[in-house]
């Protein structure tokens, strides 16, 4: 459980009377551009916080086309089916697809 994540979402909600809601989406991307940081090429990153406890979790996601689409404009951000199944078996177009990726520290941040 990450406590200190908890912690800041309630002390940030009640001195700036603001939802706990608009906080978690602010530390999760916050969280995620750090994380892109680590990386030499560009990817999208998406972070959950886990609302109850804290916990989060990071993830590397692309977009996924159907393999006779057109070429791929972005490679770092898009996957055809046909290697989106290879990260997510149940892959389809017009979603995304995620593999989960090593969290930074929140203390880090």
């Amino acid at each position: 459980m990450d406590t200190d994540i908890i912690q800041v979402v309630d002390t940030v909600s009640t001195a700036k009377d603001m939802e706990r809601e608009i906080i978690f989406e602010a530390i999760e991307s916050a969280i995620a551009s750090a994380t892109k940081k680590k990386y030499t090429e560009d990817i999208d990153v998406k972070v959950r916080i886990d609302r109850q406890t804290g916990d989060y979790k990071t993830y590397r996601r692309w977009f996924v086309f159907a393999d006779d689409s057109r070429e791929l404009e972005e490679p770092d951000f898009e996957l055809r089916v046909i290697d989106a199944v290879e990260i997510d078996a149940s892959a389809k177009a017009g979603e995304y697809v995620e593999q989960e990726i090593e969290s930074i520290d929140f203390d880090r941040i």
